[in-house]
C-alpha cells in the first residue's frame, strides 16, 4: 500500500474509536463489487458473475439510475449478462408508489446478486430510498449475496452519499451496503479529490474510497483487492486534516484493518514493563516442555487451579481442537482444572457464562494462531475488562506465539493479510497487561533479529522482546526470568541490549 499524506496527524486521537467488535461488524457478509465508472476491468467482471452464480445463480439488473431506464427495452439491461449466469431479470419501478408494493421487490428475495447501472444516484435514491426494494437489497447482502455497481450505482452504495458538486460535495442517503464509507467515482479523471475530502472532513466517523474510471474495488467480507487500470483511494480525517492511502491493480488489504489505522488511536507506551500484582508468561511457540507448564500452574495455585484457555487465534474451523492441544501442553505442569471458552462472537464472549468461567479461574493462558482475532473477539469487551480484573486480584495470564504477543501493549505482526510485517498500523495495540513493551516470537527460528530492531528504532518508546520457541520469559512483581531451552532477546532504541538464557534474571524496566 502506498502511504501519503496531506498535513497528517500525528494520531487520530479526535475520533473515539469503537470497540474492536463493531469495528469488524463493519465489514459485509456477502460481496460487492464497485466500479469507479467507464469501461467494467474484465477482472471486475469476472469476480462479479463467479459470486452471482452462487446460491440461486439468479441476478437481477437495477437499471433505474439512467435517465433512459423507462425507454429502453428490459433485454437491453440483460445483454451485458446472458449466458454468464443461470438466470436475468430486470427491476425497474416506473414511480416510487410502484416500489412502495411489496410484491414489486420479491425477485430480490430470490436472487443471489444485483447489478446496479450507472447514471444519477439520486434517481435511485428518491425512488428506492426507505422503501421495500432496499430492505430486499439489503436483505441480500445480509444473507451473503453479491451486489455490484458502476458510476451512479457506486455511490448508492454508500450510506452517507455523494449525490453531486464539484468541490463542494452535495450529500444525499445511500443504502449502506458499505458501512460508514463515503463513496466516490470517476475519481482521479474528474479530479474528485478536493470533494471527497471536503465530504470526509465534514463525516470523520467515515472513511472515504474515491475509485477511478476503468478501476474496481472488489470487496468479499472484510478482505479487499483492487482490479483494473486505475487506483482506489483511501481517505480520513482527523483534527481537520486529511491521511490518505491508495491501492493499485493486484493489490490487496483489510477493510476492517483499513478502519482501525484511521480511527483507533496510536499505541503509546503508557507504562514501564512491571507489575503490581499476578505474574504474566509470554512463551515463544513451538511447543512447551513440562518445566515452562509447571511454572504456569504453580502461578495459579497449583492442582487446586482453574485455568481458562482461549484458541480464538486459531482458523475459525479448529478453535476447540487447538485449545484441547493447549490443555495437553499445560496438563503436563500438573492436574489443574481446566476450561477452554472457544468462541470469538461478542455476544457470546460477553455472556454470563464466559464472564462467570473468568471470575471463576485464576489462570488463563492465549493460544496460539493469528493475535488479530483476539483483537476482532475481545477488545472493548466487558470480558476483556474481567481478564485485567483476574490478573489484578493475583492471577496468571499466558500465552504462546500470537498468545505472547497479544500481552503485550504494541501489538507485533498483527496484520489480518499476514505475518510478514512487524508494524501493522490498526492492529498495532496489544492488551498491554504488559505496559511498554512489544513481544515477538519464534524469534532465533525465523531470524526475526532485523525486524525487532527496526520496530524498536522507529518506536523507540517501546522495549522490544524477542523470545524463542519452548522458552518463556515470566514476569512477577518480583521482577523476569528466563525459562527453557532457547533465549529471551531484549532490544530498545533498535539495538540488542541483552540476550538472557534459562534460569536468569531479566531486567525489564530501568
Amino acid at each position: 500500500m502506498m502511504l501519503l499524506a496531506l498535513g497528517v496527524a500525528a494520531s487520530f486521537g479526535l475520533f473515539q474509536a469503537p470497540s474492536g467488535p463493531s469495528f469488524a461488524s463493519r465489514a459485509p457478509k456477502g460481496t460487492l463489487v464497485i466500479v469507479g465508472g467507464g469501461d467494467i476491468p474484465p477482472g471486475a467482471e469476472k469476480s462479479f458473475v463467479e459470486a452471482a452464480r452462487s446460491g440461486a445463480n439468479h441476478l437481477v439488473v437495477i437499471p433505474s439510475a439512467s435517465a433512459s431506464a423507462n425507454e429502453k427495452p428490459p433485454d437491453s439491461w440483460k445483454k451485458p449478462f446472458d449466458g454468464k449466469v443461470g438466470s436475468v431479470s430486470v427491476l425497474h419501478a416506473a414511480n416510487r408508489a410502484q416500489a412502495m408494493n411489496k410484491d414489486f421487490s420479491t425477485v430480490l428475495g430470490k436472487a443471489s446478486a444485483i447489478w446496479f447501472s450507472g447514471g444519477d444516484q439520486r434517481r435511485l435514491e428518491s425512488l428506492y430510498g426507505g422503501t421495500p426494494v432496499e430492505s430486499a437489497i439489503i436483505s441480500l447482502l445480509e444473507r451473503g449475496g453479491t451486489i455490484g455497481g458502476t458510476s451512479a450505482g457506486a455511490a448508492i452504495l454508500s450510506g452517507t452519499m455523494i449525490t453531486g458538486g464539484t468541490n463542494d460535495p452535495e450529500l444525499g442517503k445511500g443504502f449502506n451496503l458499505l458501512n460508514r464509507v463515503i463513496i466516490d467515482q470517476h475519481f482521479s479523471q474528474r479530479g474528485r479529490e478536493k470533494r471527497l475530502a471536503k465530504a470526509v472532513l465534514g463525516h470523520p466517523d467515515h472513511a472515504g474510497l474515491g475509485i477511478d474510471e476503468s478501476t474496481a474495488v472488489v470487496i468479499r467480507g472484510r478482505q479487499i483487492e483492487v482490479v483494473g487500470a486505475g487506483r482506489a483511494w483511501w481517505y480520513t480525517a482527523s483534527e481537520g486534516k486529511i491521511a490518505k492511502a491508495s491501492l493499485g491493480p493486484g493489490e490487496r488489504d483489510d477493510l476492517v484493518r483499513l478502519h482501525r489505522a484511521a480511527f483507533a488511536t496510536k499505541p503509546v507506551a503508557s507504562g514501564r514493563p512491571m507489575i503490581g500484582k499476578g505474574a504474566i508468561m509470554a512463551v515463544g511457540g513451538g511447543g512447551m516442555g513440562p518445566e515452562v507448564a509447571k511454572k504456569f500452574i504453580q502461578l495459579a495455585g497449583g492442582n487446586d487451579a482453574t485455568i481458562v484457555i482461549l484458541p480464538t487465534a486459531a482458523p475459525e474451523t479448529s478453535p476447540v481442537k487447538q485449545g484441547e492441544q493447549a490443555k495437553s501442553l499445560l496438563a503436563k505442569g500438573g492436574n489443574a482444572r481446566f476450561k477452554v471458552l472457544p468462541s470469538s462472537k461478542p455476544l457470546e464472549v460477553d455472556s454470563d457464562e464466559y464472564l462467570m468461567a473468568i471470575a471463576s479461574a485464576s489462570g488463563v493462558w492465549f493460544g496460539g494462531g493469528r493475535q488479530w482475532r483476539f483483537v476482532d473477539a475481545y477488545e472493548g469487551t466487558r470480558f476483556e475488562a474481567s481478564l485485567r480484573a483476574l490478573l489484578d486480584r493475583g492471577g496468571v495470564i499466558g500465552g504462546s506465539s500470537a498468545g505472547a504477543t497479544i500481552l503485550g501493549e504494541y501489538l507485533c505482526r498483527g496484520g489480518p493479510l499476514g505475518n510478514v510485517e512487524i508494524m501493522v498500523p490498526g492492529y498495532d495495540r496489544g492488551f498491554a497487561y504488559l505496559k511498554g513493551v512489544g513481544i515477538d516470537q519464534h524469534f532465533t527460528q525465523r531470524k526475526r533479529f532485523s525486524d525487532m530492531e527496526r520496530f524498536t528504532k522507529a518506536r523507540q518508546d517501546f522495549l522490544g522482546i524477542g523470545i524463542d520457541e519452548a522458552t518463556a520469559l515470566v514476569v512477577t512483581p518480583q521482577g523476569a526470568e528466563v525459562l527453557g531451552p532457547g533465549k529471551v532477546h531484549i532490544y530498545k532504541g533498535g539495538k540488542n541490549t541483552g540476550i538472557h538464557a534459562s534460569g536468569e534474571k531479566v531486567r525489564l524496566s530501568p
